[in-house]
């Protein structure tokens, strides 16, 4: 009994901020949510909108079939994935994983687009179906190439963001070519719970309920994970079941809700780390406050979601945007405690386990050059036109050039500067599965990007371009901050990219919702369509190009020494974190020239430095070398295909870049988990 009392008194109590933020978290949003109908409706009317109307009074009919299912499917969405969630971190003991971060959103958002193209009959049997198999592929590809590293936090986080990145591609790559049958479901994947009648949220609480009830039965064998994976074999848990069975009802939440709303993405992360951040210990009191907390947190995000709807120019905003400005600052407060560095890919302790057999750079550049050559002269003078394939002759170039130089000529250095980007990067944080675009650099100017286009702001394409410098320049100054203390170590800099995709993530949903011919130059050039570059535009990325390569010189002994750990290069005399914020700051500017051409998603950034060291550059000098003309080899040879293969239409260099990057990226994960 003494024992049972001592063990009593000792047991952590509940923060009593904790239910206050809840209380005021809910009842703010519902304030702020009913405070459009009070001019109208007297307080007793608004409540009872819930239930009843009365049908002479056109604002209360409105308020009961627009505003009351709208509030009630938010918080049922909203507590639904707060709840998954937080099962989710549960599971793979990682603080910042949710759906959206695992790819499930992306993925039945794919599903969908894939039943609407082929198979339109399964959207009319189930929305369901398709969104859970979408999500199953996911959360699938995830659990498979992390899975022999142990579900490390870092590992998973990228493995996640990258299958999101790949499954977006792929949308978009749709959406370019079938864009007459996809425009209306890219509007609604941004994610909208604009209601206007009970039948949704009618059809939705059944299903919300069930696999509610289903998780929280999980609960204690879940319990037994935090005792870890041998202690919790050794006590009778079958811990891979329990994790499949967890997990597959995790998806089977999310998917049910992108089937019906879209992508209202970051709700099932920020409700748990919001929970942990206001003292939530047990798996109980995580599990019940992520729920309540998702549920707020989403009623909030909509609200807002309404009001700057009603504050523009009358165009949708979509709710997906706002829960994503929403968890960005959110993830920006886990990742200040967030410690795990572990089984970062690329940081084994045995890095001589793939060594290829070392080649004279000058043979390996001069072949590279070559195919560089021969890519250019195929692309200028052998090319489909109206009747059948022809050769465009040499004296006639200066005709062609006006069509397919700049273009190409902007494609090569863009690539250049990717590739002398990626090698920087992947030296200076040690990890050889570290890109520009994982860094959120490129997210920063293509966010910029957004905002100019979507505020009708005129400034013409040299502005553009200076505007997306300095977006490119502000997320590397964020990005400083985060990883200041922690020395710019790779970890930080990486997940400090994963916040910034978040913004960059809220301005892409807002410009698929807003539609019309501008959102659809801009989504072109955010995958990276060149035939958008001027002459005038190339010969100033040739121009930059040149001078920053001629600077890349001094870069080389303080990249060297940086392998050697930071104890050895200090005692060498190198001043570590001056020498990683320099090359910090030259990786932004060569990624942020990249970004303006290319777009912020290509991976040219993580394939050209591989090539270099499958191709026996091993050497920091040499490898940057290889690097630059494996990367303008990529995406001159990307340019050219995509002007060809759905010719007459075409399709963007970089989204072509993106999908063989994202196969690659993944490919070269499983590797590492195989080793």
């Amino acid at each position: 009994m003494y024992v049972e009392s001592q063990v009593a008194t000792t047991a952590p109590r509940l923060p009593g901020k904790l239910p206050l933020t809840a209380i005021l978290l809910w009842l703010g949003a519902l304030a702020a949510s009913a405070a459009p109908w009070l001019p109208e409706l007297d307080l007793l009317s608004v409540v009872s909108a819930f239930w009843s109307y009365d049908g002479s009074d056109y604002s209360s009919v409105l308020a009961h079939f627009s505003w009351a299912p709208r509030v009630s499917i938010a918080l049922l969405i909203g507590c639904g994935l707060g709840l998954a969630g937080a099962v989710t971190q549960q599971v793979l003991g990682n603080p910042l994983a949710s759906p959206t971060t695992l790819g499930v959103e992306a993925g039945g958002q794919f599903g969908v687009t894939l039943a609407t193209l082929f198979a339109p009959a399964l959207l009319a049997f189930s929305q369901d179906l398709v969104a859970v198999a979408g999500g199953l592929l996911a959360i699938g590809m995830v659990v498979a190439l992390t899975w022999r590293l142990g579900f490390s936090p870092v590992t998973v986080i990228l493995a996640g963001l990258v299958i999101t990145f790949f499954m977006g591609a792929l949308n978009m790559a749709f959406l370019l070519i079938k864009g007459e049958w996809l425009g209306n479901l890219f509007i609604w994947g941004a994610g909208s719970l604009v209601q206007n009648s009970w039948q949704p949220f009618m059809d939705l609480w059944p299903r919300v309920l069930i696999l509610g009830a289903a998780l929280v039965l999980l609960m204690r064998p879940l319990q037994l994970l935090q005792l870890g994976q041998a202690s919790a074999s050794s006590l009778g848990a079958r811990v891979g079941l329990l994790r499949m069975l967890a997990l597959f009802l995790v998806v089977l939440m999310s998917a049910t809700v992108v089937s019906r709303v879209g992508v209202v993405a970051f709700v099932g992360l920020a409700a748990p780390v919001l929970a942990r951040l206001l003292g939530a210990r047990t798996l109980q009191e995580r599990l019940f406050w992520s729920t309540l907390l998702g549920g707020g947190l989403l009623m909030l995000a909509d609200t807002l979601a309404h009001w700057a709807s009603s504050w523009g120019d009358g165009s949708l905003v979509p709710t997906g945007t706002t829960t994503a400005l929403i968890g960005g600052p959110i993830i920006l407060l886990a990742l200040q405690g967030f410690k795990n560095t572990h089984h970062m890919p690329g940081q084994e302790s045995n890095p001589g386990a793939f060594l290829p057999k070392r080649r004279s750079v000058l043979v390996t550049g001069a072949v590279l050059l070559c195919l560089l050559l021969a890519t250019f002269f195929v692309s200028m003078g052998w090319s489909p036109g109206l009747q059948d394939w022809s050769w465009t002759p040499i004296a006639d170039w200066g005709e062609a050039w006006v069509w397919r130089g700049p273009r190409l000529l902007a494609a090569i250095l863009a690539g250049v500067c990717l590739g002398l980007a990626g090698s920087l990067i992947q030296r200076m944080t040690g990890n050889v599965m570290a890109s520009p675009e994982l860094l959120g650099i490129s997210g920063g100017a293509a966010l910029v990007m957004v905002l100019i286009v979507l505020t009708g702001t005129e400034i013409g394409r040299a502005g553009q371009l200076g505007a997306a410098t300095l977006g490119a320049a502000a997320a590397l100054g964020l990005l400083i901050l985060l990883a200041r203390r922690h020395r710019f170590a790779g970890n930080q800099l990486l997940l400090g990219g994963l916040a910034l995709y978040v913004f960059m993530d809220s301005g892409l949903r807002l410009v698929m919702a807003s539609g019309g011919t501008v959102a659809a130059k801009l989504l072109n050039w955010m995958y990276g369509a060149t035939w958008l570059i001027s002459e005038t535009e190339a010969l100033s990325l040739l121009g930059l190009t040149l001078v920053i390569c001629l600077g890349l010189f001094v870069a080389i002994r303080p990249l060297t020494l940086l392998a050697l750990g930071d104890t050895s290069a200090s005692s060498l005399g190198l001043p570590v974190t001056r020498a990683r914020l320099g090359l910090l700051v030259l990786a932004a500017i060569l990624t942020a020239a990249a970004t303006v051409v290319i777009g912020p998603l290509s991976f040219v950034g993580l394939i050209a430095p591989h090539l270099a060291r499958v191709l026996g550059q091993q050497t920091v000098g040499r490898q940057m070398i290889v690097s630059a003309l494996a990367g303008g080899l990529l995406l001159a040879l990307a340019d050219y295909l995509s002007r060809i293969v759905i010719f007459p239409s075409q399709l963007p260099a970089g989204l072509l870049a993106a999908l063989v990057g994202g196969i690659y990226f993944l490919w070269g994960l499983s590797r590492h988990g195989r080793a």
